[in-house]
């Protein structure tokens, strides 16, 4: 009697198949591993984003705790007494132009809807000035030690700032490909090309910090060009910013200190940035920040005693 023998190979039809199952195994193993990593990689991408949109709201909320109101001096003393010395008719027709001092009718007019940032609108006391896509503020803070160096070390093309401890900040967006800018000074790295040598930026959120005194020279005597090119670029992500100011009752998309006359209770920030972890092309993230100001306080109102008493002294009652 003949026993079958046993087998002992696989046969190729069964390496073929084995050999095809191992392929479709790590082709699906490979899907999942690259679908995860790039999952996690957006995820970074979102989180590093949401932080550095953080990094600025704060930035800016610090800088803005920290504006100043210069009240206007009261010249009604002054007025009367050179009224008094000259014979003059009542203190509203006085000319104070003969003391270097100029009347309300001829100060400088700011138009709403100028451009805040390449024009020469200069606030007569420190205040906050601000439009819809630009704000431009006075804040009190002491120097850093390391600003005390600026006079040693003048980058060139910029404006030379000096410590002082009443500074102009100017927040901004600068459109990318126009000549004469602020520059990043991460393209420059290895180059030849120095900061505010007129070429093309790449756009982004501006934050200019310089000496009121330095700022207000510049605009009055014609250095916008200058003024412009002065600047620290903090995020080229950033493709637009815009600001609302609150006034008690509204939001406004204009302030102006000097009509006003008192600073706005808060500014609402709201920061647009290019979304790099969406698949849509052109998507975009809003980071949205309400910054109340401690200087601000309401305008002082007459109350009708004092109007009452007001009419009876000048009645001679």
């Amino acid at each position: 009697m003949i026993t079958p023998r046993h087998r002992l190979a696989f046969t190729l039809l069964e390496l073929v198949l084995t050999l095809a199952m191992s392929v479709v195994l790590m082709v699906l193993i490979g899907g999942a591993i690259q679908f995860y990593g790039r999952d996690m990689n957006l995820r970074d991408m979102d989180v590093r984003q949401t932080q550095l949109a953080g990094a600025l709201l704060q930035m800016i909320e610090d800088d803005l705790r920290g504006t100043v109101f210069g009240e206007p001096a009261d010249m009604s003393p002054l007025e009367t007494l050179l009224v008094e010395s000259t014979g003059g008719q009542p203190e509203n027709s006085a000319d104070l132009s003969a003391a270097g001092i100029d009347s309300e009718d001829d100060m400088t007019a700011i138009d709403s809807s100028a451009d805040l940032i390449t024009s020469t609108l200069v606030l007569q006391s420190p205040g906050l000035i601000g439009g819809q896509s630009s704000i431009q503020f006075d804040l009190s803070r002491l120097p850093r030690l390391e600003e005390y160096q600026v006079m040693m070390d003048v980058t060139v093309g910029n404006l030379e700032d000096v410590p002082s401890d009443l500074k102009t900040v100017a927040y901004f967006v600068q459109d990318a490909g126009t000549i004469g800018g602020v520059q990043d000074q991460l393209e420059s790295v290895g180059d030849d090309q120095q900061a505010g040598s007129g070429g093309t930026v790449s756009g982004g959120l501006v934050r200019r910090s310089i000496d009121r005194s330095a700022t207000v020279f510049a605009a009055t005597n014609s250095g916008m060009t200058t003024l412009s090119q002065s600047g620290d670029l903090l995020a080229p992500e950033v493709t637009s910013i815009s600001f609302q100011y609150f006034d008690g009752i509204n939001w406004l998309t204009f302030w102006n200190s000097d009509d006003s006359g008192q600073l706005p209770y808060a500014v609402k920030v709201q920061l647009t940035m290019a979304d790099d972890s969406s698949i849509e092309e052109g998507a975009t993230r809003i980071f949205s920040h309400v910054v109340r100001l401690p200087m601000a306080r309401e305008a002082e109102e007459t109350s009708e005693e004092d109007t009452e008493s007001e009419e009876m002294a000048e009645a001679g009652i």
